[in-house]
């Protein structure tokens, strides 16, 4: 990029002492050659640059013009990546080579006819014979360029209309226009829109301008200073010249300068060169409109914004933003998001509108500030609406998106959420604690909903902070309980029971009837998740009672969910389906289709272990359909893998190895840790099932390191006892069985009986295929001491190896004890699928040991 100067003597944004110094001998006006000396020290762009140089090529061979048009914001090197290409090509263009600063940034940019007779003048027309007149000179330039095969440099252009007059019409003429703007106008133009340097361009840059080889503590310096300029090249460069040229300073030392944001553009000034200058040169050409819009998007929590926000801040609606944005995206001091109609701005050059933005008045920033936040908040209501169904927070604004569908909705969520909970930490900053609470309740359901746990522990945390300083007792409640909610998604039970009790304690005090019935749902359901299911009975009938007495909708829904859990864990299947039903009436009356969904994928796994897989298939997929729809990770995680042990009880074990491989990279990119440990772990059932031994092996052991790390006991006993095939591949060994043992006692301090029952159930199995018929008889007993927890399947099969075990114990017995007990079961479970005989493969039910994400 070149800031001022003219053809003869562009001021470069490049150190002088890098410049290749070409030949004083001046060249011939036969073959001029204008260009300025090339940067040593270019760094990156490799494939834009060829791809260039090869459209330049192109234009040897063809009867037009090519035009390149290189654009991008201040400081991104368009000048230093135009001299690269023409140094490259320019031998190849025998009609030799032009090049000038058209001044485009300047107050009064060159005008065409002005650098038409300079070009004159090198190509050797006489003075004398060069008009005054502009569009003579014009057209005197077309007609001695259109047949001489140039290549063309037109450096810092300001707009098309400079640009136009000085295409040569001719054959083998190739020119490379650089321009802060985009000149979207001009035709025919092959389009080079410069970004900021990746990461490791950014470091490799630091050293070459620094000429030191960067390691250790220096190296991870580089790394933040790097950051610090936004990879930016030329504020890279200043940072690297201030390195080298101040005695004593190094990376680390910079680094630590420019920790500061406000301070940066300060630091980032060597010589005659600045970050600054290079933004206010585009900047103060600006038309007012312009110049105010860019100012407010200071106040932007991100770095990413749509018109609507904007319109917000300015306070003259979104249309008028919107064409706003358009013409600073042309001057590229925004950029186009790659979603149409959004926009990011460069964090050195929202520093740069905070600068500008400062100088105005104090009240109006305020005013501006707070126009927006309404405008986030009555967004978020209108998204909560569309998606969840339940309006809970009433506020006086009617400010807000134009969302008219539930797809608009969530895409507005995925879009400004994070602006909206940035907006949230700003609200609390102004001092306003019963409007930040209340902002942050219109935030906290959307963000549930979605999956947005980062963003909904900022919220939560911000509003109880909030709450609590406005001494709003119900609305403190309110927060304490999502924070609960929240702990308890993450699976941190004790830090999702202590707020739950003091939400629980708190809401008494209320007498608000929706917040105590809330919380005394909420302390069951941690109580169920504890093991203390004789404590969490009660607690869930209470939640029901209350809610149905006083209409609460939503709690009804809640409670009959909770209970509906409660009878399915303790083999109440019939029972846990008619909660499920009623729930899944309520939330279709509510239009809550997330909650709908949440009941189907659990019903799904009620009708699975049933027997019944197709109608679990059939509910998990329209749950899936539904999350995918929300864009919740978390909740397409559970779906994926729940369909995954679906499609195992029907053998089809490929399918389910793909859902569990989805769900493992879906976990890890949204870093749920915990769903990771859990594909994990399924999917070694799986490849075991498949007979690729050593990658289950490979995938248990992740499993159990994930949990391992995570310090979640209770997942990572349920992986042991459900890998025990796995771990008995090899026969059972002492080690496996104290392993398994040990998992069991974890299981027993979590009241997990269900599970116990079918561990021992898969023991049974074990024992049974390596012939060791005591162990099976007893394992078999112990699985069916309280047989109502199992899945009547696996209680016939279980039934089965204890009868072939007491048969080859020649225990009569227990051979008449099991058949007579199998009499009962077949009356009460017809199952055609199961045989009498032992040895039947259908005993083997390990699938009933799988982890559910629920």
């Amino acid at each position: 990029m070149a800031i001022g100067g003219d053809a003869h003597g562009p001021l470069l944004v490049n150190s002088p002492q890098f410049f290749v110094v070409p030949s004083s001998t001046p060249e011939s006006a036969s073959r001029p050659k204008l260009l300025p000396p090339e940067v040593q020290d270019f760094t990156g762009r490799e494939d834009d640059v060829d791809r260039a140089a090869e459209a330049a090529r192109a234009a040897l061979s063809t009867a037009g013009t090519m035009v390149a048009g290189i654009s991008g914001q201040p400081g991104i090197g368009k000048t230093s990546f135009a001299l690269r290409i023409a140094h490259m090509i320019e031998h190849e263009f025998t009609g030799g080579v032009l090049y000038a600063d058209l001044r485009g940034v300047d107050p009064s940019p060159a005008p065409p006819d002005e650098i038409a007779r300079r070009f004159l003048h090198v190509l050797g027309v006489p003075d004398s014979e060069i008009p005054t007149d502009p569009y003579l000179r014009l057209d005197l330039f077309r007609n001695r360029t259109a047949d001489r095969g140039l290549l063309l440099v037109l450096d810092n252009a300001a707009d098309e209309g400079q640009v136009r007059p000085l295409l040569p019409s001719g054959p083998g003429t190739a020119v490379l226009v650089t321009s802060r703007n985009k000149l979207a106008g001009l035709e025919s133009t092959h389009r080079f829109d410069l970004a900021v340097f990746p990461t490791h361009t950014s470091f490799t840059f630091l050293e070459r301008v620094t000429g030191r080889k960067l390691a250790g503590a220096a190296a991870q310096a580089a790394h933040t200073v790097a950051e610090h300029c936004g990879h930016l090249p030329l504020a890279l460069r200043i940072a690297a010249y201030r390195v080298q040229a101040t005695p004593g300073m190094r990376m680390t030392d910079l680094a630590v300068e420019l920790q500061s944001e406000h301070e940066r553009l300060d630091a980032l000034v060597v010589g005659d060169l600045a970050v600054r200058k290079a933004f206010n040169l585009s900047y103060r050409r600006l038309g007012k409109a312009c110049r105010n819009t860019f100012k407010k998007l200071a106040h932007v929590p991100t770095s990413e914004f749509g018109p609507g926000i904007c319109g917000a801040l300015t306070g003259n609606g979104e249309a008028q933003a919107r064409k706003a944005l358009r013409k600073l995206a042309e001057a590229n001091l925004v950029e186009p998001s790659p979603v149409n109609g959004r926009y990011r701005v460069h964090d050195l050059l929202k520093e740069f509108a905070r600068e500008k933005e400062q100088k105005g008045s104090p009240t109006g920033s305020l005013s501006d500030v707070r126009r927006m936040i309404l405008w986030l908040q009555g967004s978020a209501l209108r998204a909560q609406n569309h998606i969840v169904g339940v309006l809970e927070v009433k506020v006086a604004t009617t400010a807000g998106a134009d969302l008219d569908s539930f797809e608009a909705a969530v895409t507005w969520v995925e879009q400004e959420l994070a602006n909206a909970v940035g907006a949230l930490v700003m609200s609390e900053e102004l001092c306003r604690p019963k409007e930040t609470a209340t902002f942050a309740l219109s935030l906290t359901l959307v963000c549930q909903t979605v999956g947005r746990w980062d963003e909904w522990a900022t919220v939560c945390a911000t509003g109880l902070r909030a709450s609590t300083a406005a001494v709003d007792p119900e609305l403190r409640v309110t927060f304490l309980t999502e924070t609960a909610n929240l702990a308890r998604g993450r699976r941190d039970f004790d830090t999702a029971f202590t707020h739950a009790r003091q939400a629980h304690d708190e809401s008494r005090a209320t007498k608000a009837v929706g917040l105590i019935t809330g919380t005394v749902s909420l302390l069951g359901c941690l109580l169920m998740d504890l093991g203390r299911r004789s404590e969490a009975l009660p607690l869930l009938h209470e939640s029901l009672e209350l809610a149905e007495r006083f209409n609460i909708k939503h709690e009804v829904g809640k409670a009959l969910y909770n209970l509906g859990t409660i009878h399915r864990d303790s083999g109440e299947l019939r029972t846990a389906l008619s909660y499920f039903e009623r729930d899944l009436s309520v939330c279709r009356e509510m239009s809550d289709e997330a909650g709908a969904a949440e009941t189907m994928n659990t019903m799904a796994l009620t009708y699975a272990e049933l027997g019944e897989s197709h109608t679990a298939e059939t509910l998990q997929r329209d749950a899936l359909t539904v999350f995918t729809r929300l864009r919740n990770p978390h909740k397409i995680s559970m779906v994926l893998n729940d369909l995954a042990l679906t499609l195992r009880r029907q053998r089809r074990f490929e399918e389910a190895l793909s859902l569990h491989v989805e769900d493992i990279e879906l976990c890890r990119s949204v870093g749920n840790a915990s769903g990771e440990g859990v594909a994990h772990g399924n999917a070694a059932e799986v490849l075991y099932r498949l007979g690729r031994i050593p990658e289950a092996m490979e995938q248990s052991v992740l499993a159990r390191e994930c949990f391992v790390e995570l310090g979640d006991q209770q997942r990572f006993a349920q992986t042991m006892v459900s890998h025990i095939p796995i771990l008995f591949h090899d026969g059972p060994e002492v080690e496996s069985v104290a392993a398994v043992n040990q998992a069991l006692q974890i299981l027993a301090e979590f009241d997990e009986v269900k599970t116990i029952a079918l561990a021992h159930h898969v023991l049974a199995v074990e024992y049974c295929e390596k012939a060791l018929w005591e162990e099976t008889l007893s394992h078999a007993a112990r699985s069916l001491g309280d047989s109502k927890v199992l899945p009547p399947r696996t209680r016939i099969a279980t039934c089965l190896l204890a009868l072939r075990a007491a048969t080859q114990l020649r225990d009569a017995d227990a051979v008449r004890r099991y058949e007579g007990l199998l009499r009962v079961l077949r009356v009460e479970n017809p199952d055609p699928t199961l045989t009498d005989s032992a040895a039947d493969l259908s005993i083997r039910d390990p699938d009933a040991m799988a982890l559910s994400e629920e």
